[in-house]
């Protein structure tokens, strides 16, 4: 008898899964580095091979925390896994743990560290989890990790074949999307310098250095649907596009110009696709161009012609106010946002295509948290929903819109999401002007009622430049060297000073 139980007992141990016999492992929480939202945006690059498997864990703790931090889309489900050299384990995020899902070594590349899997019914799902989780393992380049070694060479790259790789192997519950492989190989530092370039000067240029650390963007992430009627600046509209699919410093593999977000092999399904629409008219997002012109030439650079070029500009393609039309296209879009950014991709039929719209669609609510705005993402849409919003923009044949993303000042301002209450930061400005005009770039740290005032080294008030009402994130005022009669001033030196909330900023200029 004690032999028959023996037998049986033998028995269910070799069908059941391992992982049932197997107690969770608990990982330690999340670092944060001192990295912002933009700069891993502008920094993060895909590596596709010559990796090792030299990483330490935390790599793999901050990857995952990101990526279970990523919005939802609608999915039926949505789960997480990773294989290492060891075994493939199951993530949970309420519990920071990892179960062993099934025992060996099913990397696609033997030289990585880990390989995260996303599973989720919808794709755009699979790609706003990607995204946040590469811009997480790029935060350790240049870093170290307390007790256990520099992280300075993670480098990483969202792989269809790895993803392939576990579909056979890893024998997930449900169907694994896309796959992050990370490891270690010879990287570059994070970069600061901005490379878009806006032929036509319809945008200004976005700032590539951010006021919060990626990480506290990441734990303030959600989505709200109620906005304040306070419009966003031409400063902001020109950050998310950036954010959403601008151009960046590195090359891709076949040398063609980087952007925010993976391309599968350089393909940019996403340029000429994105639009802003907004009080006075549709406008199209443009990141690169023929290659002649450049900022400041006055030559505007023909879309979509030469993909390794740079190029950061709106193109007006409907005047007047669409808005009404837009929310009319589904219920779902929130009906008091100031700004939609509507991600468009050629057909819905790929999942690589779709994932990229998913990329976009995460950076676009990052960003807005990282500039104290609020958005909301619409997402899936049905085919009703597309064609009814193609309609409402008169969107060209091609143009398939994959979300909407609403964006503005939140209807009411919570404790949760102020920064740094009333504060407002210079970020860019010329010392000195001779002819033209002076740009003061600045930050509020919320919205609020900003004055900004020039005045003369005795302290007397020479010209108001603006009183108004603003949201949070980047705005600009100029001045172009005239008192208020409209004459121009005596050459010297003057102060122009921006208040919003109590808080004073000066820039000191000298006029020529």
């Amino acid at each position: 008898m004690r032999l028959f139980l023996c037998v049986v007992c033998l028995a269910v141990l070799l069908v059941a899964p391992l992982s049932a016999f197997v107690r969770a492992e608990s990982l330690p929480g999340p670092v944060r580095h001192a990295y912002s939202f933009e700069q891993l945006s502008n920094s993060r690059y895909s590596v596709h091979t010559g990796f090792d498997d030299s990483l330490p864990q935390q790599v793999m703790v901050n990857v995952l925390w990101a990526m279970s931090r990523a919005p939802g889309a609608g999915s039926e489900y949505r789960e997480f896994y990773v294989a290492t050299p060891n075994n493939v384990y199951r993530y949970d995020p309420a519990s920071y743990s990892l179960t062993v899902h099934r025992a060996g070594d099913f990397r696609y590349n033997s030289g990585s560290a880990f390989e995260v899997g996303v599973a989720a019914s919808r794709p755009e799902e699979a790609g706003m989890a990607i995204q946040a989780g590469l811009l997480a393992g790029a935060a350790f380049r240049g870093s170290g990790v307390r007790g256990q070694g520099s992280g300075a060479d993670v480098v990483s790259c969202p792989m269809q074949w790895a993803a392939d790789n576990a579909a056979a192997g890893w024998k997930p519950n449900h169907p694994i999307r896309m796959v992050d492989v990370f490891g270690r190989a010879a990287s570059v530092p994070l970069d600061t310098l901005c490379v878009a370039q806006s032929s036509d000067s319809t945008l200004p240029l976005p700032h590539v250095v951010g006021p919060d650390t990626f990480e506290s963007v990441l734990a303030d992430l959600h989505q709200d649907s109620s906005f304040s009627p306070v419009g966003l600046s031409l400063e902001n509209v020109s950050q998310l596009c950036w954010a959403a699919y601008g151009v960046t410093p590195h090359l891709t593999y076949n040398r063609r110009q980087g952007v925010t977000v993976p391309t599968a092999t350089g393909s940019y399904y996403l340029t000429g696709r994105i639009y802003v629409v907004g009080e006075d008219g549709v406008e199209r997002y443009h990141n690169r161009g023929s290659g002649v012109g450049g900022q400041g030439s006055g030559v505007r650079m023909s879309p979509g012609v030469n993909l390794a070029t740079r190029d950061h500009r709106l193109e007006r393609v409907a005047a007047g106010d669409r808005r009404p039309e837009l929310r009319g296209a589904s219920a779902r879009i929130p009906g008091s946002a100031p700004t939609y950014f509507v991600v468009c991709v050629p057909d819905t039929a790929a999942d690589q295509v779709m994932e990229e719209a998913g990329f976009a669609g995460f950076q676009l609510l990052a960003q807005a948290r990282a500039l104290g705005l609020s958005g909301f993402l619409v997402v899936p849409l049905s085919r009703a929903e597309r064609n009814a919003i193609a309609s409402a923009l008169s969107l060209p044949s091609g143009h398939v819109p994959a979300l909407v993303f609403a964006c503005g000042e939140a209807a009411t301002s919570t404790a949760d999401n102020e920064r740094d209450s009333g504060a407002v930061r210079i970020v860019r400005a010329q010392p000195a002007i001779r002819r033209g005009q002076l740009r003061v770039e600045y930050l509020l740290s919320r919205a609020g009622d900003v004055r900004v005032e020039v005045f003369d080294m005795l302290g007397r008030p020479v010209r108001l430049l603006l009183d108004e009402q603003q949201s949070s994130g980047y705005h600009a005022a100029t001045w172009d060297g005239t008192g208020e009669a409209g004459a121009r001033l005596k050459r010297g030196t003057y102060l122009v000073v921006i208040i919003s909330g109590g808080a004073v900023a000066k820039h000191k200029v000298t006029l020529g």
